[in-house]
């Protein structure tokens, strides 16, 4: 099949991301179409925790996709398409942050709250250790988005990077202390996995990052 051929619908499942962005370059809506349904739930969670506003993070959403097929000639096939996607999403949001509000979030309507979101999976696995609603809670909205990146997204440190502007260096840290600060607010709610040693409080970040998903 040449490249700018659309596929089947049975074959769209077949095919990486990144060669849907490529085919797309070469002229193939059908295969841009596919991308959208691949990331539009994930991207609207991550919009709507950068938002905290429903209709702004719908609104993004669809910004991001038609910036996305406007520069898709920029796209760069050695990135993952996710990773540059998450990017342009991540700047259409912090734009927005400078903007009037719109509709406020009710809780009832955060998309997370869908049986296939991440989120639901978690609180269903752990019940009344609902890690992920802990680290909204606790971490600041840099912190909690590196650690949804990491472990919901599975994006390597390199490309956290990327998407959030920062160097890899930091994002470790970042990622370190979100863990620790998660681990010992587990250990004084007596939800700690784990023991741990007053000279080594980092002995508890394995059983975090084992909650989170991660290995």
């Amino acid at each position: 099949m040449a490249q700018g051929q659309s596929p089947h619908l049975g074959e769209m499942g077949e095919i990486s991301s990144e060669e849907l962005a490529c085919r797309t370059q070469a002229g193939s809506s059908a295969c841009f179409e596919e991308l959208v349904n691949r990331y539009e739930g994930r991207l609207l969670n991550f919009l709507v925790r950068r938002t905290r506003y429903i209709e702004e993070a719908e609104d993004l959403l669809q910004d991001t996709f038609a910036r996305a097929y406007h520069k898709i000639k920029q796209y760069n096939p050695k990135w993952r398409f996710s990773t540059w996607l998450f990017t342009i999403a991540g700047r259409l949001a912090y734009n927005q942050r400078r903007r009037p509000h719109k509709q406020s979030l009710d809780e009832a309507q955060l998309p997370w709250a869908k049986e296939h979101n991440p989120l639901t999976i978690v609180a269903r696995q752990e019940e009344k250790e609902n890690l992920w609603a802990l680290a909204e809670e606790l971490l600041s909205q840099k912190q909690f988005t590196a650690l949804w990146f990491r472990y919901v997204e599975g994006m390597s440190i390199k490309e956290i990077a990327r998407v959030m502007g920062k160097t890899q260096n930091y994002i470790k840290v970042v990622l370190f202390r979100s863990r620790s600060l998660l681990a010992k607010k587990l250990k004084g709610r007596g939800m700690a996995g784990r023991s741990a040693s007053p000279n080594r409080p980092d002995i508890e970040v394995p059983s975090v990052r084992e909650r989170l998903g991660g290995k």
